[in-house]
């Protein structure tokens, strides 16, 4: 009897030793997949237990990161600082676990210090700090300021038999630039950064003999390198007798692809022989007149800040989709094509029927498969950089441009960016017969992320 009580004490030991280190392993199993966050201030330092979630949650830039990750599709902002060069700047893209990092969870309070005691009690305020260098390496690479550095020593360097290191290093990473072609179907907010990208390099935008608002183009000799314009005057149809403009004889798109495009073509025409390598489409700003202006030709009042109705924005979506259509059927289906976001005028009671519109492009632009370059989406609102109610001027947006336009000219080639990191570089040999197979690396990823 004693002995079976022993031994039902005995299995009882076992089962419970046997429960407990069952449990422990779950514990442990479950700790590890959800480790628990020690907050700072918990007798640990800041510094420490940003290791600790950065080791767990894993850091910003690793080898591991899928290679089809948008950096202008981040939320992030625009880095400039007025004592710096304007190719310096940069957009710096938030990723996710930022706010897990070393650097981010440093705790960062307003300097009470007077600026000048004489003027100043000791406001709080936050002196200008630039963001982290770890933040820096994970934004896109500036291809602008590498373009700009290779004409500087080109010029340093000519006649010499012996360049510098950096040069030859800017030239080896620049090659697969050559004799790419870009064309920007859109109006003269776009021509104007193709401008600023041949100043920057010691050139001009050559004009069409038929007017500035008809054709241009930028061609770059030192990588056989051209980005064409094509001016779009809005989506209208015909020319209405109200037209505000005199000198434009001709503003419906199938006659200006008649008479200013096609003759233009050879040079718009990439290495595959069918095709410029990338497309950058967009109208907004000419269309926002056009439905504006219109009622004014029946005696109503042009409402600036109304918003438009469904007619119009019918009528609207219905021509974007017959210029893509147009695109496609002269330079092929595969053709990569990005639509611009619409960049605001600099009056805010102006502004409601561009937005209207935008939002109708992006609808055509997602249902035909094309992705949106969010460049009008990142710089809303900056609008002290603007030349006149319009344009932008040269300076950090449009170093903002070119950078948003060659890191997509980069993806035609067979390039791969990953957080700032070039992992695969298209050599001078590297000649892509169709764009669209560099493109389509990650498009569908990129169709599919979420906009901020």
């Amino acid at each position: 009897m004693k002995w079976t009580i022993h031994a039902r004490v005995f299995v009882a030991a076992v089962g419970l030793v046997g429960i407990t280190s069952f449990a422990s392993l779950l514990l442990i199993l479950y700790i590890h997949r959800y480790p628990i966050t020690i907050l700072p201030g918990a007798n640990r330092s800041d510094e420490s237990v940003g290791r600790e979630v950065s080791a767990a949650k894993g850091p910003i830039k690793s080898t591991n990161l899928p290679i089809c990750e948008n950096p202008f599709l981040q939320p992030g902002f625009v880095w400039y600082n007025d004592s710096q060069e304007e190719t310096q700047t940069t957009w710096v893209p938030f990723y996710p676990n930022l706010l897990e990092q070393p650097y981010a969870l440093t705790t960062i309070e307003p300097n009470l210090e007077p600026v000048d005691p004489h003027t100043s009690e000791g406001d709080p305020y936050f002196p200008t700090e630039s963001p982290p260098q770890e933040l820096l390496d994970v934004a896109p690479h500036q291809w602008m300021q590498d373009m700009v550095r290779h004409y500087e020593l080109y010029n340093a360097n000519e006649g010499q038999s012996s360049p510098s290191p950096e040069f030859h290093e800017l030239q080896n990473r620049l090659l697969w630039l050559r004799n790419r072609r870009i064309l920007i179907v859109s109006d003269s907010v776009d021509r104007y950064q193709s401008e600023y990208i041949c100043n920057r390099l010691g050139l001009e935008l050559t004009h069409s003999k038929k007017g500035r608002q008809t054709a241009a183009w930028c061609h770059i000799p030192a990588w056989n390198l051209t980005l064409m314009n094509w001016h779009i005057a809005s989506v209208s149809p015909t020319r209405p007798s109200w037209w505000w403009i005199e000198e434009m004889s001709i503003v419906n798109v199938e006659e200006r692809w008649t008479e200013y495009y096609l003759p233009t073509l050879s040079d718009t025409i990439g290495m595959n022989g069918k095709s410029p390598d990338l497309i950058l489409f967009h109208t907004g700003l000419w269309d926002h007149t056009y439905f504006i202006r219109g009622p004014e030709a029946q005696g109503q009042n042009a409402t600036w800040s109304r918003s438009l109705n469904w007619r119009e924005l019918r009528f609207y979506m219905q021509r974007l989709r017959t210029v893509i259509t147009m695109l496609r059927t002269q330079f092929g289906d595969d053709v990569p094509i990005m639509c611009r976001s619409v960049t605001l005028k600099k009056s805010l009671l102006s502004n409601v029927s561009i937005l209207n519109l935008d939002r109708a492009a992006r609808f055509v632009c997602n249902e035909l498969d094309i992705e949106i370059m969010e460049f009008g989406e990142i710089i809303t609102g900056y609008f002290e950089f603007y030349k006149d109610m319009v344009h932008i001027d040269r300076g950090p947006l449009s170093v903002l441009w070119a950078n948003m336009i060659f890191w997509n000219l980069f993806r035609t080639q067979g390039g791969v960016e990953v957080r700032g990191e070039l992992r695969k570089i298209p050599s001078n040999n590297t000649k892509v017969v169709s764009p669209a197979d560099g493109w389509n690396t990650c498009h569908n990823d990129f169709m599919n992320a979420k906009h901020y």
